[in-house]
């Protein structure tokens, strides 16, 4: 089943990374943002003592690494040889998802941050191991010299879309939708998680816990819809088994897709 929260942690504060593998669907070690350049070499190794000490969790933990070459080849060889969920990309570009591809055997998630990154969403996607790819948006409003999107999240509306067609267009997973500063604020959060996921996004990448919840929240199917999923998944194993070629269900044509979302919705319901 798909991730519905990744949260994020600082790579050298193992402390909160034990507890975000508690709440959330996903941990995820951050050796980027999170960490002063002082600190890499500590936070570096803080994560991997954590993962070696903890393989249950290091199963549901991912690392963002860094992207600015001494440091990525450090952190690539650091995390050589140990089982973990996969690794975060910052400032995804086709060449350096190759290059750490080349470098690394866990499944990779490649962040959007650039406009050139934008631009080559399809080729991103596409690469070996890449489960899915989604935005960094405040670091790509700043370079495209439009509001942050906290504030105005409509001039990046168009590059939501560009990445999500990405995601389908190389058979990758739904793209997590991008992180929000908003922590207080829970039910606007709640409705700007709900309208990305009609943008074609699935769960979200939080920072805190208190996102992690909002999200679990605005995923769990209510009870009208479990009923209608229900009704689909029946008519279609009775077809199965009848050989009927032609499936209705509530007085409306049901085509495979379908039945795949009926089935993400229930099982969905049973995660709670």
């Amino acid at each position: 089943m798909i991730a519905r929260s990744w949260l994020f942690c600082p790579g050298e504060r193992t402390d909160r990374l034990a507890k975000a593998v508690g709440v959330a669907d996903v941990a995820v070690a951050d050796l980027e943002d999170a960490v002063h350049a002082e600190r890499k070499d500590a936070a570096r190794t803080a994560v991997t003592e954590a993962l070696r000490a903890d393989p249950a969790a290091a199963r549901r933990t991912w690392v963002r690494i860094n992207n600015d070459g001494v440091h990525t080849r450090a952190d690539l060889d650091a995390l050589a040889g140990l089982e973990f969920a996969g690794i975060v990309v910052p400032k995804a570009s086709a060449e350096s998802m190759r290059e750490v591809a080349a470098r690394s055997s866990v499944p990779l998630l490649a962040l959007v941050e650039t406009a050139a990154g934008l631009w080559d969403a399809a080729k991103i996607a596409a690469g070996e191991r890449v489960v899915t790819v989604t935005l960094g948006e405040y670091d790509l409003a700043v370079e495209l010299g439009v509001a942050r999107p906290d504030v105005d999240d409509e001039p990046l509306a168009w590059a939501r879309s560009r990445v999500v067609a990405a995601a389908a267009a190389a058979g990758c997973a739904p793209p997590p939708a991008p992180v929000s500063s908003v922590i207080e604020d829970t039910g606007r959060y709640r409705a700007d998680t709900g309208r990305l996921g009609r943008f074609g996004f699935f769960g979200r990448m939080c920072i805190h816990p208190r996102q992690v919840e909002v999200v679990h929240e605005v995923l769990r199917p209510g009870d009208e819809e479990v009923a209608a999923a229900s009704s689909v998944v029946r008519a279609a194993e009775d077809a199965e088994r009848t050989g009927a070629t032609v499936l209705i269900v509530d007085g409306r044509l049901v085509d495979p897709p379908v039945v795949h979302h009926a089935h993400r919705i229930l099982a969905l319901a049973e995660r709670g």
